[in-house]
């Protein structure tokens, strides 16, 4: 995939990713960024090679929900 084409799709992805963990979680919009930029989640799916950026956003929020479970178990 082109690296603008991938840019695009992480800039409309984010945003929806966020705003699940806002809604279900509780957080206001600044927690709830620093919540998922500073995740494991996050930092593979800036890898473009995993193709972690085809899942949709649901999937995506709970793969995240599942990282923090597993830390704080």
């Amino acid at each position: 995939m082109k690296k603008e084409s991938f840019k695009v799709i992480m800039i409309l992805l984010v945003p929806k990713i966020v705003s699940l963990i806002m809604e279900r979680e509780q957080l206001d919009e600044i927690h709830a960024c620093m919540e998922f930029y500073n995740s494991d989640l996050y930092a593979r799916l800036e890898e473009e090679e995993n193709n972690l950026y085809q899942l949709g956003a649901g999937e995506l929020y709970e793969l995240w929900h599942e990282e923090g479970l597993v830390k704080a178990g």
